[in-house]
């Protein structure tokens, strides 16, 4: 969590099925007899990146094929609860997909078919908990009038970016709220880009297609000659990570990652200027061996080679003295190493920059600060601004920073930074997918532990997304993705570990947590539905899930001690029955 700014928007993460949904399974659902016949969509053409066929209308049936973007279908039947379409495709590929992913044009008459209801829908309610970003450039309206026959895209998350070009790495023109609608005048070469026209912009903008329903014939809506589409401006993520990256390959790893870690208790603190000595008492009340403190590198190195030592000495001291283990989790970079991309929000242009700090503070705080978590949730475009929003460019920040840090202290575990809870969106690429990503790009060989952030949102510990799936369980929001649950994204990440052989290591859930309130920030409304007596309850719950786990390092608790009043603040346990409870777990 990036402690100066809001988390993660809402908007930004309502994607969240376009590919989790691709890797879900279900049981075989079968026609029903003698259904009735009504009026359903003649054709239909998917519209996210890639959609599983599945031999019978639930997710537990196999895939027998997966549809890429664009792909248009011969629609057979409907299933008797609306949420599948059996499809034939051009290339004889048959079977059923999920209605909601699927554009339709046209109307013919089928039979219902009878499936199973207990099926993936949309994501109504996205896996974060933080207010929309402001995007301000231009005011995106809603409601236009269209001509006849026109090919009409309505966005779907609550807020959307609307963008000069055909990517991520071209500017924000417009923010649309939900249910905007557009009309949709091209598709560029990959067809997961809209170009449509705005009102009050002579410039035509593009959205992404998968954050959009449509409606109309999207074959009648021409391609985009690249030729017409203007290039990304000139210090755009491609550039700067092609610099940074050519500058010198990562070298191989300069020591083995240490698997020898055991269970501990953490709790993420705020000391930065604070009362370190406080802290300290805290955590000792509740036994806990050790503190979790974002550093952020701007402050820490405001000019080249004046890194300010005292804030971080002072923390180091406290908690050395205090006899309580210490990670610093470090982000942001200083404004003198983004000079083409400007601001704070993401990495330097040059990534052996950021080593060479890490390597700077493992050296000065060797034995004495533990562990050194290598950047935060940067499978979020937010906090990995300017450079691609995918698994390479963090290997290799990480590669640098691994052996900067071993080599100045063999001792210093270094945790690969923790993704987010996130689905797919222009903004956000699913943590899962990520972490799996980043063992494809060497993390196995280049950490001692991987970072994780468990969301709960408003669910308990203990259910999972199979549960809500399987009808078990079922509550107002933020339900219906694997992202909401804590022991999901725990066991999943864990599967991924299994899958790449780096079982001898362990997960470092970084930041988890429960917030409770009656008034809630903006994004934070589900908190209202947990008690305080509810949050400590789960609190307690989700140690021992991980105690018992087998396979988790030292959970960091968000959080100790942030005011309560602000956006951190309904998180944190002090004053609360949390703490009392904690207390008793550790029996003290």
């Amino acid at each position: 969590m990036r402690l100066a700014f809001p988390r993660t928007s809402v908007s930004l993460l309502c994607a969240l099925l376009i590919v989790g949904l691709l890797v879900l399974s279900a049981p075989h659902g079968a026609l029903a007899q003698g259904g009735e016949a009504r009026t359903i969509p003649a054709r239909g053409q998917v519209t996210v990146a890639r959609l599983n066929v599945r031999s019978a209308p639930s997710i537990t049936a196999p895939i027998v094929a997966r549809l890429s973007q664009g792909t248009m279908v011969q629609i057979q039947s409907i299933s008797a609860d609306g949420r599948w379409y059996q499809v034939k495709t051009g290339e004889s590929v048959e079977g059923w997909l999920v209605a909601m992913y699927v554009s339709t044009v046209g109307e013919t008459r089928a039979r219902e078919t009878a499936g199973n209801t207990a099926v993936a829908a949309a994501v109504s309610q996205t896996p974060s908990s933080s207010p929309s970003p402001t995007v301000t450039p231009t005011a995106a309206a809603p409601t236009i009038t269209f001509p006849k026959g026109a090919v009409v895209a309505t966005t779907n998350p609550p807020r959307t970016n609307v963008r000069s070009g055909p990517g991520t790495n071209y500017p924000v023109v417009a923010s649309a709220p939900a249910g905007s609608r557009y009309e949709v005048i091209g598709v560029n070469a990959a067809r997961d880009w809209y170009q449509i026209r705005l009102p009050n912009r002579q410039e035509p903008a593009w959205i992404f297609a998968s954050l959009t329903t449509v409606s109309g014939d999207l074959e009648n809506v021409p391609e985009v000659p690249e030729t017409a589409i203007p290039a990304p401006p000139a210090s755009t993520a491609g550039a700067a990570f092609a610099s940074a990256s050519a500058a010198a390959p990562a070298p191989a790893p300069v020591a083995a990652p240490n698997t020898s870690t055991g269970f501990g208790y953490g709790m993420s603190v705020n000391m930065w200027q604070g009362d370190k000595q406080g802290v300290a008492n805290l955590l000792k009340q509740l036994g806990f061996g050790w503190a979790k403190q974002q550093i952020r590198w701007e402050f820490a190195e405001p000019e080249p080679g004046a890194i300010q030592w005292q804030e971080m000495d002072s923390i180091v001291d406290a908690m050395h003295s205090n006899g309580i283990n210490l990670m610093f989790s470090v982000v942001t970079a200083p404004a003198w190493t983004r000079p083409n991309l400007g601001g704070t929000g993401g990495p330097p242009e040059d990534f052996q920059l950021f080593a060479n700090f890490l390597g700077a503070i493992a050296s000065r705080y060797c034995g004495r600060v533990q562990a050194i978590e290598v950047w935060n949730e940067q499978n979020l475009r937010r906090e990995w601004e300017g450079f691609p929003l995918e698994p390479a460019s963090y290997m290799d920040l990480l590669k640098r920073s691994y052996n900067a840090i071993k080599a100045a202290c063999p001792s210093m575990l270094v945790i690969s930074g923790a993704p987010t809870p996130a689905g797919y969106s222009d903004v956000a690429y699913d943590d899962i997918d990520y972490l799996r990503g980043m063992y494809q790009h060497g993390l196995k060989q280049y950490s001692d532990g991987v970072g994780i952030h468990p969301s709960g949102f408003a669910n308990p510990p203990s259910v999972t997304f199979e549960d809500w799936q399987a009808g078990r369980y079922d509550a107002p929001s933020h339900v219906n993705h694997r992202s909401f649950y804590f022991l999901s994204t725990l066991r999943e990440s864990r599967r991924v570990m299994e899958e790449f052989g780096d079982v001898n290591k362990r997960l470092w859930p970084t930041e988890f947590g429960w917030g409770s309130t009656p008034n809630p920030f903006p994004g934070y409304e589900y908190q209202v539905r947990i008690d305080e007596a509810t949050q400590a309850r789960w609190i307690v719950e989700s140690f021992q899930i991980m105690a018992n786990s087998g396979y988790v390092a030292v959970p960091m608790l968000w959080n100790l001690n942030y005011p309560r009043n602000t956006e951190m603040g309904a998180f944190a346990i002090v004053g609360r029955p949390a703490f009392d409870a904690l207390r008793a777990m550790m029996g003290r």
